[in-house]
């Protein structure tokens, strides 16, 4: 009885770990060609959409998953963006069946670059999210993933499969 009247007091100092949890694969397509160096691609759906996440107020939110690239480039460097709103950019329709719509950014619109990455054709390469963004992300149930290219040229019918993917994080 008296953990449980403790329990509030430990969620306010941040000590409760959560289980890990498994998110959905998903793709992410350029849908664009030619991008500008600083423009940001952002997927249009929210990708929290297809778990059930109670409003908590989570800290400390990692989000860990293998990028594979899908792309004829030789190589390819990406920094990798979340936000907790949708972006206000324009929607650029993939054209693709299967794909939904990309907005796209003339800047972070918002944004916060998480992390940078550099993938080569059918390698799996890591990549482990952090953030602020990530943490307002999880508290709204909202998130928004995004991708700036700073290096390669791959063409707007490429993509980037996010596989294995996990999130876990404290109250």
């Amino acid at each position: 009885m008296k953990l449980l009247l403790l329990l509030p007091l430990l969620a306010s100092c941040g000590v409760i770990p959560l289980p890990e949890t498994a998110v959905p694969d998903f793709d992410f397509l350029y849908a664009v060609n030619n991008l500008k160096p600083a423009e940001v691609l952002y997927m249009a759906e929210n990708q929290l959409d297809r778990l059930e996440i109670p409003r908590l107020p989570y800290q400390d939110i990692t989000f860990g998953a293998l990028l594979v690239s899908r792309s004829a480039a030789p190589l390819v460097r990406l920094q990798v963006f979340a936000s907790a709103s949708r972006p206000p950019c324009p929607v650029v329709s993939s054209g693709v069946p299967g794909y939904g719509n990309t907005l796209r950014c003339t800047g972070p619109a918002g944004g916060q670059a998480l992390a940078e990455v550099t993938l080569r054709p059918h390698e799996r390469t890591p990549v482990v999210l952090q953030g602020e963004q990530l943490n307002q992300s999880f508290r709204t149930g909202r998130l928004y993933l995004g991708i700036r290219v700073l290096e390669g040229a791959p063409r707007a019918t490429d993509r980037v499969d996010v596989v294995q993917i996990r999130a876990r994080g404290r109250l």
